[in-house]
């Protein structure tokens, strides 16, 4: 290996793109990357597929991410940071408009991982290879890092059709149709990096002339049965009661997915708030996301089939019609500020610890408290702005917000139970 230029290849090599070239092309990056992120969350609530509904929660994090890095070198290539949120394309708006109508699981993940990352894989490696090495090596960094997860979330995406198709669940007429509108937006862009000669034959609107409508209860696989408003337990009996109160932890958490949905709406319909407000939240979205598999991975550790049992989902279908203030005020500071006082999240940690000695829920709670204690400085940070008002308001608008959810959930199990007599 050459130690000259640092070990970097081809350094007396003209690289493709001057500044406002390069700037203007990753400008479009940022663009995808950014519109991914929040068309994943408005998508989150609607899809099925539980698997399919994790790793959206991932790869809007990752998106977002990726979206974070490339705002921060546009803005080192001369382009002023009032500028570096705009839209740089018509076509790749509409690319994007589309997608965010797939109206099932098969759409979804044949448009984002078939069209949309393979094309933005394809991109990113010969702008690598095309740019000055010298010159452009942030950039070649930033998009290596991004080009990690691209492939990584492409392959998944390639076992999640396989696994679809293996088991009947996979429609592709839908797909297909979807998929063919999109590519002719990548054509009418001049691909990815406007660089492939374009179309002047701009793609109509198929799907994307109706307004996009978050559904008014989010959606779980058909085998888990019908949601619920309230928490339900494992239906099963423990001899100890210590058995029985670990075991509903860990089905709290597998149920954290609602959470998620929650934040997803709050990220898709809240507008005008600055880039940092919506990073944050696709990090708190993830988190909570990651919490579900926490009490997945419990759950499954013990043979225990979570999949059995009806899902909770409350945090989204009682919260959905409340302004997205409303909702990361009664999530944020209603609930995750308040576990930050014990016994809390830290008397959840000490009981796995301490009472039951159970190494993989103790290990769970350790990461999910500290999570909480992130998500409530989300809260104190983000909803003053969100409101115009001081965090003693706020806190009294969370106290009523979660008054009104408690009585919502108490009066669905007060009439299944009355049903059941």
């Amino acid at each position: 290996m050459e130690i000259t230029f640092t070990g970097i290849a081809n350094p007396h090599s003209i690289g493709a793109f001057g500044v406002d070239a390069n700037a203007k092309i990753l400008q479009r990056y940022r663009f995808i990357h950014e519109r991914l992120m929040f068309i994943g969350a408005a998508q989150l609530p609607a899809r099925h597929n539980w698997d399919i509904k994790t790793a959206m929660g991932r790869h809007i994090y990752e998106d977002a991410e990726a979206a974070d890095q490339l705002r921060t070198r546009v803005s080192h290539l001369r382009t002023p940071l009032a500028n570096v949120g705009q839209e740089p394309d018509p076509a790749l708006t509409l690319l994007m408009d589309e997608i965010l109508h797939a109206r099932t699981d098969s759409e979804w993940i044949a448009s984002v991982y078939t069209v949309i990352k393979p094309a933005l894989i394809e991109a990113y490696k010969s702008h690598i290879q095309r740019t000055q090495q010298i010159v452009d090596q942030p950039t070649i960094r930033i998009l290596r890092s991004i080009l990690l997860d691209l492939e990584e979330q492409v392959n998944w995406g390639e076992a999640a059709i396989a696994h679809l198709k293996n088991e009947g669940e996979w429609e592709e007429a839908g797909s297909e149709e979807l998929c063919t509108l999109l590519k002719r937006c990548i054509l009418a862009a001049g691909g990815m990096s406007n660089e492939m000669k374009r179309s002047t034959e701009i793609p109509e609107r198929v799907r994307s002339f109706q307004v996009y409508q978050l559904p008014k209860k989010s959606q779980r696989e058909a085998r888990m049965g019908e949601t619920t408003l309230y928490r339900t337990s494992m239906g099963m009996k423990f001899e100890k009661p210590n058995d029985d109160r670990l075991v509903g932890m860990m089905r709290v958490r597998q149920e954290e997915m609602t959470a998620a949905e929650l934040i997803a709406a709050v990220l898709w319909s809240q507008k005008g708030m600055p880039w940092a407000f919506y990073r944050d939240l696709a990090r708190h979205l993830w988190d909570e996301v990651r919490h579900a598999l926490f009490g997945q991975a419990a759950l499954e550790a013990e043979g225990l089939n979570w999949r059995s049992r009806p899902q909770y989902t409350s945090d989204y279908d009682i919260n959905i019609e409340k302004i997205p203030s409303a909702q990361y005020a009664w999530l944020s500071i209603g609930i995750e500020e308040g576990a930050m006082k014990r016994p809390g999240k830290v008397g959840e940690f000490e009981f796995c610890r301490d009472q039951v000695k159970h190494p993989l829920m103790t290990q769970f709670q350790d990461y999910d408290w500290a999570d909480e204690v992130v998500h409530a400085s989300f809260g104190r940070t983000w909803t003053p702005e969100l409101f115009g008002e001081e965090l003693g308001f706020i806190r009294e608008v969370a106290k009523h917000e979660l008054d009104h959810f408690f009585s919502e959930v108490r009066k669905a199990e007060e009439i299944a139970a009355a049903e059941e007599k």
